[in-house]
């Protein structure tokens, strides 16, 4: 897999995600308000800090997503999913940013020594 297949495929999902949310009500809440869609924080493998906020999705652009494994001890900050392919696209690790605080996640890619990636989490 080159290095720009996730991004492709992270493309393909936001395209698939725009044209959902093209439907007559999609976005809407009862009080006829829009809801605004928040993109993802890309973080390139190897970095070791991001900025989120709550509610937002942190996807790790791993070179080998599928083999690529993180794990967290403040799940109450961070709600972690692994990598994986499900045989019509490959998905990145990533994380849904869950409360204000500083959550630590610890990357662990094939051939290469494990990281933590620190992400201050707002409001």
């Amino acid at each position: 897999m080159s290095p720009a297949t996730p991004l492709r495929l992270f493309g393909a999902v936001l395209a698939v995600l725009a044209l959902t949310a093209c439907g007559s009500n999609a976005g809407q809440s009862e009080a006829g308000s829009t809801a605004q869609v928040l993109p993802p924080v890309i973080v390139e493998q190897g970095q070791q800090t991001a900025t989120a906020r709550v509610g937002e999705f942190i996807v790790i652009n791993a070179a080998d997503p599928v083999a690529t494994t993180i794990e967290t001890a403040t799940p109450e900050l961070v709600e972690i999913s692994q990598g994986y392919d499900d045989g019509s696209a490959v998905f990145n690790p990533g994380a849904k940013a869950l409360a204000v605080g500083t959550a630590v996640i610890r990357v662990s890619a094939p051939d290469a020594a494990p990281y933590d990636l620190t992400v201050t989490i707002t409001e």
